[in-house]
């Protein structure tokens, strides 16, 4: 028993430096914040997990351990260890149906967005549309969360669409001795690859990558770009209907993907794997590659579910996932105002704002009077500001901007919770004030 209490003390140390040394940026592409009862939750299961697999210490505290206790990681995986440059990395390759269904949603999905609906979210891709059959889909798994010289890139998953499947590469390096193994095994991946599409790979998983190649004193085999990055294409989404976009939750609330139990949370991986170095602990990786897979099969799907809003925000299949706001604000940077429009439209009142201002800058001025007026008396003064500075500069009628003022002068004292209420009150005043000088000198 005493020596389980330490192998469970190692794990909770290094799962607290872990927690310590997170990356905001970093985590999300992973997982919710957990509170610390779920998260102890989860270290228990793997405790407990680990029981059996405890090794034992020489009588020196080395790390050497017996093996007979650990089956062949390369059997729980059904993976093949390959070898390059004097190293071996361990393969597992998958092909799944297109019609494997992940979530409430097939692989092949993805396949019936029209290409050109990437173009504007696609970095480095000179404005050519791009077909995902072209893409390679890559999530890392590393040592940690920052994005310094140490942090390993320890386990590559690569997917990509090939004929009438969907075929899934995970390549573990087995201590941080095979680095250069898998790093060359990625040369032959990457010199094919003509795109890349990740969540959060922007920002983390392709930098981590360069990273290990220039210390490697080799130049990566690919540029990084094109690269669609899903998280930045998922928060312009559904920022505003979620409570967060890190891939779990995206899976919970758009993709309906429930995890198995054999998953791992993103933040005990570093953790795990540094056991498997040090005391050859299989089992807890094949969840890890498990994890890793799951974060490839969501990326299909997630990017098939964005990319039929993007076709057709109106059909009956994405109304339940679609923020008609967020869309309009998404379809005017790209300055596709007539999409916009028509998304503010749907939205109804909450975009009533945004919707008038967009109206106001095309020089579609009577068109956004109409929705001001409309939003009289509703506890905003934004649409007496706007209707006052029209009847005052474009249509040269200062009466009826003064009694405009007047009335947001009005409105604006039953507004006793209006967080600005003073300078709102300030500026009116100044605007009247204006205007009874005008008034007064005709």
């Amino acid at each position: 028993m005493g020596i389980i209490t330490t192998g469970h003390a190692l794990l909770l140390h290094r799962h607290r430096r872990i927690i310590d040394t997170v990356d905001d940026d970093s985590l999300v592409r992973k997982e919710n914040t957990m509170d610390l009862h779920e998260r102890l939750k989860h270290i228990r299961a793997l405790q407990q997990t680990n029981t059996e697999d405890t090794p034992a210490m020489t009588p020196a505290g080395a790390s050497s351990v017996t093996e007979s206790r650990h089956p062949p990681l390369e059997a729980l995986v059904q993976g093949v260890w390959r070898e390059r440059q004097g190293c071996r990395c361990l393969l597992r390759e998958r092909a799944l149906p297109l019609t494997h269904l992940h979530g409430d949603l097939p692989l092949n999905a993805l396949l019936d967005i029209p290409s050109h609906v990437w173009i504007p979210f696609v970095v480095g891709g000179d404005g050519a549309a791009i077909d995902p059959r072209d893409l390679l889909f890559l999530d890392i798994e590393t040592t940690g969360l920052a994005r310094g010289s140490g942090t390993y890139a320890f386990l590559v998953g690569l997917g990509s669409f090939v004929d009438d499947a969907f075929c899934v590469r995970q390549y573990l390096m087995p201590d941080y001795d095979s680095e250069a193994a898998l790093l060359s095994f990625l040369d032959d991946e990457l010199a094919r690859c003509t795109g890349l599409v990740s969540f959060n790979g922007r920002t983390f998983d392709w930098p981590i990558l360069q990273a290990r190649y220039l210390l490697a004193q080799h130049p990566p085999p690919f540029s990084g770009e094109p690269h669609l990055d899903l998280l930045s294409l998922a928060r312009r989404l559904w920022r505003r209907m979620l409570p967060s976009c890190a891939l779990s939750s995206l899976e919970i609330d758009i993709l309906a993907v429930q995890r198995e139990g054999e998953d791992v949370p993103g933040y005990l991986i570093p953790a795990l794997y540094h056991d498997f170095v040090r005391y050859g602990r299989t089992r807890p990786m094949a969840r890890v590659f498990y994890h890793n897979l799951i974060d490839l099969l969501s990326m299909v799907t997630l990017a098939a579910r964005a990319g039929a809003l993007l076709t057709d925000p109106e059909a009956q299949e994405v109304q339940a996932y679609c923020d008609d706001f967020a869309l309009g604000r998404l379809y005017e940077r790209l300055d596709d105002v007539d999409a916009a429009i028509a998304a503010y439209r749907r939205a109804g009142d909450t975009a009533a704002e945004p919707l008038s201002l967009l109206l106001k800058r095309l020089g579609r001025y009577e068109e956004a009077m109409a929705v001001w007026r409309a939003r009289l008396g509703c506890g905003e003064i934004y649409p007496y500001v706007e209707l006052a500075k029209q009847y005052e500069h474009r249509l040269r009628d200062l009466e009826s901007a003064r009694a405009i003022v007047l009335a947001a002068m009005a409105e604006l004292a039953q507004l006793s919770d209006s967080p600005h209420r003073y300078s709102l009150r300030r500026d009116l005043q100044h605007r009247l004030s204006r205007l009874e000088r005008r008034l007064d000198s005709n």
